[in-house]
Order: structure tokens, then sequence, then C-alpha cells
């Protein structure tokens, strides 16, 4: 790592302000590109809330062109685990198992991709990987480049921006420094100072639910004979409104609750509110909790930035300031990563003079059609797909879907049918792998072709410009390269 200095003496090329995912990756990319830079975070360590818990396959075969993959993929949850999804009315005695969504674990995946190789499916396999961990392997990494000059507990105030460059205003522990850099790139979150500083405006969506509201406990348990009654899972999803996830398959578990309407439950005792929602329709579930690792709230909507880039094209946006998403579907972080991926490589290019200005115009034209497409099977997943169930199971009546009766069974069948409809919000190969750069300014259109189909779960091999080229392994001597 580049030794910190005081920064009232820095100047510099680029400026990552925000020390998450993005940020991190950010300054990684440009590292990697031969690119000094500077990354500032208010925080003084990397994320505690369990956040992420899934990586996309577009996103992994980032990670490999980046050359980190193995050191990330090394600390997800091992690639034998699958992504199963299990739908009940609680787990505590006398509650229902309404439907398991099986899906396969990324082993399973690698050999039966390996085998069809029909330009189908991805280089990488998607993986399982809570924030915690990885924002920890992140700066790991770039702790070790000396390109990267990493100042933790510095907060980005407001900047002004002219012709040249970039002026910042930083607030370090003991003073407020002003910072000069030629950009800056702003990945500091949803309510981005960044973003705010530039002037640009981040529309919300509406919904039906906007915000929706969780209610969080991050805990360890070993006590696997009550948790995994019903076999291993990514997701225990309880119809009351909770959710569980694995996110070790060790000891390592969080639970998410959409409170219904009235609910005061923000201030109960976090091992009693995870044992109450873990038994759902029926008593609390009596099982042993070793430690609380965490507990709060956090508030999730749709939101996308009218532009990503500043009117003199000297500041960046990515990642959730750029783009807001709920977690049905898992594009929010992945998104933001490829944005990460986007905007490296172009700024680099100008930096070293081999790249014109539309370069940086492009990125704009590009990723903020990729935000509002993902925007939309975000929307799309939780107005069609969880609110629904979720109604669905009070409009119903509780009481009635722990019925052992035929009324009972039937309540539960139409809740299944429902939940059924809505397994395609994980599996978004269209979303994920299918956008296509179609207004870039640095992409020569095919006028003389018709355009590929689209869709949201299913992705169509095609040479489109501006589209994601397919995958296929190449053999030799009866390996794969």
């Amino acid at each position: 790592m580049m030794p910190s200095q005081p920064l009232s003496d820095t100047v510099c090329d680029v400026l990552v302000v925000g020390g998450g995912p993005v940020g991190m990756f950010t300054a990684l990319r440009l590292a990697q590109l031969g690119q000094k830079c500077v990354l500032m975070e208010r925080s003084r360590h990397t994320t505690r809330h369990p956040k992420m818990a899934y990586t996309s396959h577009r996103t992994m075969e980032l990670y490999h062109r980046a050359g980190i993959i193995d050191c990330i993929r090394s600390q997800g949850v091992p690639e034998h685990y699958g992504f199963d999804e299990v739908f009940k009315t609680g787990l505590s005695e006398g509650n229902y198992t309404i439907v398991t969504l099986a899906s396969h674990s990324p082993e399973q995946l690698r050999k039966d991709w390996a085998a069809s190789n029909d330009g189908t499916k991805a280089l990488e396999p998607h993986m399982r990987q809570s924030q915690i961990v990885f924002e920890a392997c992140l700066k790991e990494m770039i702790l070790k480049e000396p390109l990267i000059q990493c100042h933790w507990e510095h907060s980005f105030e407001s900047l002004t921006e002219d012709d040249d460059g970039v002026t910042s205003q930083i607030s370090t522990p003991s003073s407020t420094i002003t910072l000069k850099s030629r950009y800056v790139i702003g990945c500091d979150g949803a309510g981005s100072k960044v973003r705010q500083s530039t002037g640009i405006v981040s529309h919300r969506k509406p919904m039906r639910v906007q915000p929706l509201n969780f209610q969080f406990v991050h805990f360890k348990s070993q006590d696997l004979a009550k948790l995994q009654a019903q076999g291993r899972f990514w997701h225990l999803v309880v119809l009351t409104g909770a959710a569980l996830i694995a996110q070790d398959e060790v000891d390592t578990w969080t639970l998410n609750c959409i409170p219904p309407p009235g609910s005061e439950s923000a201030s109960e005792d976090p091992v009693q509110f995870v044992k109450k929602h873990l038994g759902g329709l029926k008593k609390p579930l009596d099982f042993e909790i070793d430690k609380v690792l965490l507990s709060g709230q956090w508030k999730s909507g749709l939101a996308v930035a009218e532009t990503f880039i500043s009117p003199k094209q000297r500041v960046f946006l990515a990642g959730d300031s750029a783009h807001e998403l709920t977690p049905s579907g898992g594009n929010g972080l992945n998104t933001g990563m490829q944005d990460a991926f986007d905007i490296t490589w172009k700024l680099a290019a100008v930096l070293n003079g081999w790249g014109g200005q539309d370069l940086l115009t492009s990125y704009d034209k590009e990723r903020r059609a990729v935000a509002l497409l993902t925007a939309k099977a975000a929307e799309k997943a939780t107005n069609e797909v969880v609110l629904p169930w979720l109604t669905s199971a009070r409009e119903i009546g509780y009481e009635k879907l722990i019925e052992s009766s035929t009324e009972g069974q039937a309540a539960r069948d139409s809740i299944k049918e429902i939940i059924t409809l809505g397994r395609w919000i994980h599996e978004q190969d269209g979303t994920v792998m299918g956008y296509r750069y179609n207004k870039s300014p640095i992409i020569i259109a095919d006028i003389s072709a018709v355009e590929p189909p689209s869709s949201i779960t299913e992705y169509f091999p095609n040479t489109w410009p501006g589209a994601r080229a397919p995958h296929v392994f190449l053999r030799r001597q009866d390996k794969h390269l």
C-alpha cells in the first residue's frame, strides 16, 4: 500500500469516495491498470452488516478477468452447497412446509455447463458469500497495492468542479482539508454526498410499498438440528414475512423480517425476535442462539440517478450512489461491481492518452441503461412475487394455513402456486448476461440485422454489437482451456 501522507498537500489523478465493495473494487481495478488513486472511506473498518449474500455469474466472470476469482471464491460458501429456498409456515412443531425450490450447486452447474458448452451459460457459476467476508477479502487485496493510497476515517463533505478537475472538501479525524483531483468516482452509497454535490437527482420509482422496511438480526447458532430440520437451504422463508439466510453453512445466520402493519417489534430483544419469527404461525422456535452479532433496521427502495456523469464529466457515480435496488433478485451490488469494471478501464484509457471524450460519455449511456433494466426486474420481482405471497398469506388467513384439514391443504396449495410462479426471481440469466449497450457512442449499431430477443430468465447467445460475447470452453487434449 502506498504510505498514507497528509492530504492537505495531495493532488491526485483519481479520488475514489467510499470504501465499500464498489469503491474498493474500483481502486483495485485502477491499480491493476497502472493508475494511481486515492481511496477515502469514512468508517474505520469494513462492514459488519451482512448485506449482500449473492454474487451473480456475470460478476464472477469479471472477477475472473480481474485475476481475483480464486481468492474471492475460496472465501465464499463451498461450491458443493446449493441455492435451495424453502418456504414454510414456521419452524416450530405443527407448522407446514409449503414448497422447496431446489437449485443446483455451483459444483454441479460447473459440470453441467461444461458438458453442454453451447454458449448459453457463463464461464463461472454464481456464489454465496456475505458482504462482511467479501469486503474483508477486498481490503486485504487493496492494502497490498502500491498504487492505492488508502485513508480510513476520512469523510467526503462536498466538491466543486471546473474544466480542469475537482476540488473536494474532506473531514479527517483532526481537521478539514482540501484535495484536488482530475476525476472523482462516487461510490458512497444511496445517500451519496458526491451525487448531491454535483446536483444530480436520483429519481425514486413508485412501488406498492415504498420503501420496504426491514428488521434484521445477524447471529451465531450451531443448533442445526432445529434450524435445518427440513434439510440444508440458502434461504428459508416464513410466510409471516421473515427470511433466514444461511451465511456459511456452519453457524452464521441472518434473519430479515418485513414486519406486518402496526408491528412494534423493533424494540424487542433480538433473541426473542428471532425465535418468535422463526416459530412462524405456531409458538416461538425453541433453539440455542450462541451469539447475537448485530441487529437493527434498514430500508430498501428503487432509485436511479438521472445521469451517472457530472456536467463537466469530471465526476462519476457507481454502485448505490447511481442506483438503489431492492434485494429482490440479488442485482444490486452485482450491478455496482459491473459499473466499477466499466468506468475504471475507460478512465485509465483517458488518463493514459488513448481514450477520447466519448469514451467517458459512454459510461453513462451504457451503465445507466443497465441500471434501468435491473431496476425494472427488481420492481417486477418485488411487486409481482415477494409482496403477493406476503399479502396472499394474510388474506387467506394464517390460521387457515396451519389447519390439518382439506381446506388447510387447499390454502397451502394456493400459496405454493403463487410462490412457484415466482421462482424466476433467482433465475435471471437474461437480465444478468443478456443486457446490451445499444445507445453507446463508441459502439457501431448493426442496422442490417434484427436485434436478438430479450428475456428476464433466458439468455440468448449472440454477437450483437454491445452485447456480452457468448462463452464456450475450448478443448486441448481432452482438457478445458
